[in-house]
């Protein structure tokens, strides 16, 4: 634990402490199926009604582990639960820390506007003086991680500020692998203001720290993106030499790296040789990044079934456990009861009859509560059965398909800037248009397939990145207006992967035929799933008819076999965004709360707005 967090004494059971220093132990060393065993034994050693503080803790880690293996869902299951724990604890330092590791796992969903307001909340809430247990989030890993997400989103000025302070405030903690962060960080902020000059110290600084404290991670990518301050800088003659430092020490230093770095330091690596015009080395890395990306790939599916499945036995064995704890206190309680009865028998015979007539039903309670106990075993079996296919027709679709279609894309683009005909420069780059196409549709059906990205919270930011992506490379205005709160349902793969493609079928209407300039997406959950498109196009021709086109009719039998309807208009005046004509497609879907899970679930915050 860092300076700026005051240590308390740890707990006093000393075999509960020991447990906490083995999972804090295995958690150093990333190694998430120790971490989750761990973890569960000390559930079982504690009482979560009474034991709050040691319960938070618990779920805390268990949140931090599904994170890494890119469990969003699970971990923020625990995380609400550690919120509450927090607020009944009154104590702003772990409610902090709540709210930090909130933010850190939308990584997994990619989205850091929805990460925001956590890391604005961990701010608020920190307290002057923290103090901890254990190991939690600190004021500069919070600044940290805010500063990266207002890079990414574009907003530098702020970002700038959280760095610095997060470089600041790691330096008063005497933490160099936060201060090796935070140089890094400066660096790519500096790279993407076009300041290659100082993008070259801020990463010479994070490698001169990283290499001194032996943290190999940093150390890789700060070479790397020395590097690319270096291209960016017009040093041309040093970019190489750059670069074969940077693989020099990655090769030296490979087992201490993760392979999550390895994989980025490649992909960067490939794209500055490729504007050095070396596209055989550009190739080769990206060959090395591939292999890389489809080890780790195999490796989380692995490990993310092996932790479903160890989180829902832990939850069945802590259930279990509890009713055996119960069955005990009522054994316990019935013997107590039977020796009074034997002192008085003359007097409360009646008493006795009732007593045996309460244990009878106690016990029946007690089955009855192990058969259904016994049932969601078997559910959760299945339903761990049914992910494990997906996850494997998910993982061949990946492995078989996306090998041979970006190597399909990189050839043809590689063929493209060697080909001097004009008519074979168009086969070539149709064939690498197509080849990108079928990787971008095989991406959405593998998104399909995924269980992690079920609900419909994760169809309305889907729907919506894909519809900004889309329109912005056709060069239109895009608008999203979306719900304040969704409602927490899970949807079957065919009512996602249909509601994506009439709406895509939707999107390309317009793009093709419209001759719009603006699209407006507006989605709504008061009844239902109701999307509506409407664009400031040419319009319906006067008397037009919904059977017109193969397009319309394909959405309309698609919205048919979902249940649900589609209708095509002419928009009203007040229809944003304009009111000189255009068209309105409207997709209605009705929705039952929760179907498909036997679990249920809490509320979960609504999608961004643009």
């Amino acid at each position: 634990m860092g300076r700026t967090i005051q240590q308390l004494p740890p707990f006093a059971d000393p075999e509960l402490d020991r447990h906490f220093q083995e999972i804090l132990l295995h958690m150093d060393r990333f190694s998430a199926d120790s971490s989750m065993r761990a973890i569960s034994g000390a559930l079982q050693r504690i009482e979560p009604e009474r034991d709050l503080e040691a319960y938070y803790y618990l779920l805390c880690f268990r949140a931090e582990v599904l994170y890494y293996e890119g469990l969003f869902h699970e971990g923020m299951g625990d995380l609400d639960r550690a919120e509450a724990l927090a607020k009944e604890l009154g104590d702003s330092t772990l409610l902090s820390n709540t709210y930090n590791l909130k933010g850190l796992l939308h990584e997994n969903i990619q989205d850091n506007r929805l990460a925001l307001p956590y890391l604005k909340d961990a701010l608020k809430w920190f307290p002057v003086v923290a103090k901890a247990r254990y190991p939690v989030s600190e004021l500069h890993h919070i600044h940290g991680n805010m500063g990266s997400y207002l890079t990414q989103l574009g907003r530098l000025d702020s970002a700038g500020h959280h760095v610095i302070r997060s470089l600041e405030l790691a330096e008063l903690a005497d933490a160099p692998r936060a201060v090796a962060v935070a140089w890094w960080s400066l660096g790519n902020l500096a790279l993407k203001r076009n300041l290659p000059d100082s993008a070259l110290h801020c990463y010479e600084r994070s490698a001169e720290v990283a290499e001194a404290k032996r943290d190999h991670d940093i150390g890789v990518d700060a070479l790397v993106g020395r590097a690319e301050a270096l291209l960016m800088q017009g040093d041309i003659p040093a970019v190489e030499p750059a670069i074969m430092e940077a693989m020099a020490y990655l090769e030296r230093h490979r087992e201490g790296i993760g392979l999550v770095t390895q994989r980025n330091a490649h992909r960067q690596v490939a794209r500055v040789v490729e504007r050095l015009g070396r596209p055989e080395l550009a190739l080769e890395h990206m060959g090395t990044w591939y292999h890389i990306d489809s080890l780790i790939t195999k490796r989380n599916i692995r490990s993310a079934l092996a932790l479903q499945s160890e989180l829902l036995r832990s939850d069945a064995d802590l259930a279990l456990e509890r009713v055996e704890r119960a069955r005990s206190e009522e054994t316990l309680e019935r013997v107590r009861t039977s020796r009074n009865l034997i002192v008085v028998a003359s007097v409360l015979g009646a008493a006795i009859l009732m007593g045996l007539y309460l244990v009878y039903r106690s016990r029946q309670r007690a089955k009855q509560r192990l058969s259904e106990l016994e049932v969601l075993r078997l559910q959760q079996e299945r339903i761990i059965a049914e992910l494990r296919i997906r996850e494997e027709v998910g993982r061949d679709m990946h492995d078989d398909l996306g090998a041979g279609l970006s190597a399909l894309k990189l050839k043809s683009e590689m063929a493209l800037r060697q080909e001097g005909d004009p008519s074979k420069r168009a086969v070539w780059s149709q064939l690498a248009n197509t080849a990108g196409e079928l990787i971008a549709n095989m991406r959405q059906m593998i998104w399909t397939l995924s269980a992690d990205q079920s609900s419909l919270a994760d169809l309305v930011v889907y729907i919506g990145n894909y519809a900004r992506t889309y329109l912005d490379d056709h060069g239109m205005r895009f608008e999203l207006v979306a719900p304040e709160e969704v409602p927490e349902i899970l949807l079957t793969a065919q009512e996602r992967r249909n509601m994506l493609l009439v709406t895509k079928e939707a999107l390309h209407n317009i793009v093709k035929h419209a001759h719009a300039s603006e699209v407006l997406v507006a989605i709504s959950c008061a009844e239902g799933l109701t999307i509506s498109i409407i664009d400031n196009g040419d319009g319906l021709p006067r008397h037009a008819e919904l059977g017109v086109g193969n397009g319309i009719r394909n959405m309309a039998r698609r919205m048919e076999i979902l249940g649900g309807t589609f209708r095509v208009e002419s928009p009203g005046p007040e229809d944003p965004p304009s009111d000189q004509g255009g068209t309105r497609l409207r997709f209605h879907l009705p929705l039952a709360a929760n179907k498909g899970s036997i679990v249920p679930l809490a509320p979960s915050p609504s999608p961004s707005h643009p």
